[in-house]
C-alpha cells in the first residue's frame, strides 16, 4: 500500500498509519476465504470466523465502519489469499490493498 505516509507493500503497520484514522469496513470475499484463521488473530476486534468457518466482519466493521488499527492492516496484508479488502466507510473506496 504506498499513501501520504509513504508506506509500502512490505510494511502494513505504516499503511495503518497513514489512513489518519479513517474508519474503514472490512469485505470478505467468501469465494476465497479458505478459513485459515489467520485474520482473526491479527484482529479479533474486527473479523470472527463464522458458523461455517469462513471469516465475518464483526458490528461496525461490517456497516458502520471502526478504526483501522495495525492488527487488522496485518490481517489484510497477510491472508494467505487475499480473501480480505478494505474501504473507506465515507466514501466507499477500496483503501486497501490497492486495486
Amino acid at each position: 500500500m504506498t499513501g501520504s505516509g509513504g508506506a509500502t507493500e512490505a510494511d502494513p503497520v505504516a499503511g495503518a498509519a497513514a489512513a489518519e484514522e479513517e474508519a474503514v469496513l472490512v469485505r470478505v470475499d467468501r469465494d476465497r476465504c479458505i478459513g485459515s484463521g489467520m485474520c482473526v488473530l491479527s484482529a479479533p476486534e474486527a473479523l470472527a470466523l463464522g458458523p461455517d468457518g469462513q471469516a465475518l466482519p464483526v458490528a461496525g466493521f461490517a456497516d458502520g465502519g471502526g478504526e483501522l488499527t495495525d492488527g487488522l492492516a496485518e490481517a489484510v496484508e497477510y491472508c494467505p489469499v487475499e480473501a480480505l479488502t478494505l474501504h473507506s466507510a465515507l466514501g466507499g473506496h477500496r483503501i486497501d490493498p490497492p486495486e
